[in-house]
């Protein structure tokens, strides 16, 4: 990928992402299906979604091959667009106001472009390699908060209650050495907010790469820094993912990795 190509790809991508946001803001489901696994919803709504940015992103980028979580695929070509058409459904079915659009360019296992649209609150979160990180066009940077009066985001791996005994331990221990603890609901939506200071870390011990590929891009551009809770970064399969302010990082880290 030419890195001069990127500034035009950056604005494309915003415009595709604001569209379907509008669309999904203006409009509202009409049928929800169950997918396999605990609490695991598709609507309607995220098929619609999917099936209009793909339709954009394949003008924008014919060669880069598009995954997509409403599809049994996985990335395989040197470019691939990987798209959550609704990150927290649960919270879009329920009407929980706090859902997103998610769509990242990545390049051999690294997101060289992220854009993450909240269309109720109508924030667009965007970065791209060497760029920085920006929420509606102002340029975001992570808190520099101390430990004690830190908040820190995390996931529950829903679809994965084999998980909640490590999830819920590590959640008490951040709650003791921070000041407090969220859950949101969204994965994409946690990792920008690290990224703009409104939490000062986030993990989740299990995710899908569309949870985390255009965050991780902001996340990093913005200053903070993100990893896999275990060893590698990867977009072939699902992993833990942890991200954090840089003061705070040693301390979360410890408390999720050794949990």
């Amino acid at each position: 990928m030419n890195i001069e190509l990127l500034p035009v790809l950056l604005e494309k991508v915003r415009a595709a992402v604001l569209e379907t946001g509008r669309f999904m803001r203006e409009h509202t489901l009409s049928r929800i299906d169950i997918k396999t696994g605990h609490a695991n919803f598709v609507t309607d709504m995220d098929m619609e979604i999917q099936r209009r940015l793909k339709a954009q992103l394949s003008e924008i980028l014919p060669e880069a091959l598009i995954i997509a979580e409403e599809q049994d695929q996985q990335p395989e070509a040197d470019l691939c667009w990987i798209i959550d058409p609704i990150d927290g459904t649960t919270n879009y079915i329920t009407g929980f106001r706090f859902s997103c659009i998610s769509v990242a360019l990545a390049q051999k296992n690294r997101s060289i472009l992220g854009v993450v649209y909240d269309p109720y609150a109508d924030e667009m979160f965007s970065a791209a390699d060497g760029l920085g990180a920006f929420c509606n066009g102002n340029e975001i940077r992570p808190s520099e908060r101390p430990a004690e009066r830190a908040l820190v985001a995390l996931g529950t791996s829903p679809y994965h209650t084999e998980l909640a005994d490590r999830t819920f331990a590590a959640a008490r221990k951040a709650f003791e050495a921070c000041a407090d603890i969220r859950r949101s609901g969204s994965a994409a939506l946690d990792l920008c907010y690290v990224a703009c200071g409104r939490t000062d870390g986030y993990f989740e011990y299990i995710l899908q790469p569309w949870d985390y590929a255009a965050g991780s891009c902001i996340v990093r551009e913005a200053g903070a820094r993100i990893e896999g809770i275990e060893k590698g970064w990867t977009f072939d399969h699902p992993m833990g993912i942890i991200a954090a302010q840089q003061g705070l990082w040693p301390l979360l880290y410890s408390i999720v990795s050794t949990n």
